[in-house]
């Protein structure tokens, strides 16, 4: 159903008195219960529906737990995505295919989200795990308030299919809190949106940090502050 279709089915809902649970149940959650209510409030006050962007094109705040990523002092570094076009394996050495680890360095678990407008603030996950509760606690909020902060009370949350994301408890607090959410049933866990974003964002966050400044856990987050917001949007 087309978002004007939508629209239009709420408005008729909502002039033959039912209320806005009913309207979200009757929709099987093709649109959250606060867009609902705000499309109600502008019932209310003009008559019809207006939205400050074009149908079709809701702007987004993307996240994925693959944005949710590890650093440590020695850089970023993913064996198994991380690739080296040589002849040899002497040319590949000297490119940068040889690479020394720390055995057990300190780490920084880092999430971050991205709209057209830029990246949000970073999220440093201290105890290094995620799961529902985690996500709600601590990166939930940050999405919220830095959406809001950039693009107003009129965007839609995304992300992916990782468990904690997928959580019935972390759906409510979307459903409760954003002004408009993609639920997990409506979204495909392998993005086309989200996968190149997820590669395009850490390089050049990485390519923005200044490693000689890295020497402790505290430096390694100061530097993830700091060049986060050096990251130009148009490059991810």
């Amino acid at each position: 159903m087309k978002s004007k279709d939508i629209r239009k089915v709420v408005k008729t809902k909502y002039e033959n008195d039912d209320g806005p649970a009913k309207i979200y149940r009757d929709l099987a959650g093709a649109v959250s219960l606060p867009t609902i209510k705000l499309w109600i409030k502008m019932i209310n006050t003009s008559g019809f529906i207006t939205l400050s962007s074009p149908p079709g094109c809701p702007r987004t705040v993307r996240t994925k737990a693959a944005i949710v990523k590890f650093f440590d002092l020695d850089g970023i570094y993913n064996s198994q995505n991380d690739r080296v076009w040589a002849a040899s394996r002497e040319e590949a050495d000297r490119k940068g295919g040889f690479r020394e680890k720390t055995k057990y360095p300190e780490k920084v678990m880092v999430w971050l989200g991205a709209c057209a407008d830029g990246l949000t603030t970073p999220g440093n996950l201290e105890n290094g795990t995620m799961d529902a509760e985690v996500y709600i606690n601590e990166v939930l909020p940050i999405a919220l308030e830095c959406g809001d902060k950039a693009l107003g009370d009129d965007w839609t949350y995304q992300q992916d299919g990782a468990r904690p994301h997928k959580h019935n408890l972390t759906q409510e607090w979307c459903a409760k809190h954003f002004p408009d959410f993609i639920p997990e049933k409506r979204w495909p866990p392998n993005s086309p949106d989200l996968c190149p974003l997820d590669y395009s964002l850490w390089n050049e966050l990485a390519q923005c940090m200044n490693w000689d400044r890295i020497t402790t856990k505290a430096t390694l987050i100061k530097e993830i502050k700091r060049s986060v917001t050096k990251v130009d949007k148009k490059n991810f």
